[in-house]
């Protein structure tokens, strides 16, 4: 008798934004890794690339999670629901990618923030900006392993991939969860 007045119940999708915000946030972490070791060495080119593809390969968690909520349960849904889906998978994996962040800073190698630092003082160097101009410059961006530079990144990560992956969620919703 019970069962006469349970409405039609969708699955739990928190598993699927579990697998999705896993995935996102590895390889998030492990790309902006290779941005930060490239800035260290010198090549601000190589590590602007390695910040948009950390951007782009962030930005399937939408995909990701939508694939695998649609066919793990082979249900239909909204794309507003997928839109949610992607971002609360960009939530997870900005998480997740700063406690990798911080657990790499703090275990594996502790002077990765100092030589950051130092590395973008040399890049405004090499600009050819006066002491006074890279005194103004460092004024505006906290220093990297202060609790305002994480703040910062984390801020300016759910904002930044939570719009994208909301609309990569859209996508992902109209492709995998859309009624035939």
């Amino acid at each position: 008798m019970d069962n006469e007045y349970m409405v039609d119940e969708t699955p739990s999708y928190w598993p699927s934004v579990l697998v999705a915000g896993i995935i996102t946030g590895i390889i998030f972490s492990v790309v902006g890794l290779i941005g930060s070791y490239t800035t260290i060495g010198g090549s601000t080119t190589m590590a602007t690339v390695s910040g948009i593809a950390a951007c782009l390969l962030g930005a399937l968690g939408g995909i990701i999670v939508n694939w695998h909520y649609a066919k793990e349960n082979d249900i239909t849904y909204t794309i507003g629901k997928g839109a949610l889906l992607g971002f609360l998978t960009a939530v997870l994996a900005i998480v997740i990618s700063t406690v990798i962040g911080q657990l790499w800073t703090l275990i594996i190698d502790p002077d990765l923030n100092q030589a950051l630092y130092n590395a973008q003082i040399d890049n405004y160097e090499a600009q050819g900006m006066t002491q006074d101009q890279i005194d103004m410059a460092l004024q505006f961006s906290p220093k990297p392993g202060t609790s305002t530079y994480l703040l910062v990144q984390v801020g300016m990560g759910l904002l930044m991939m939570g719009i994208v992956n909301a609309i990569t969620g859209l996508i992902g919703a109209k492709i995998f969860a859309s009624e035939e």
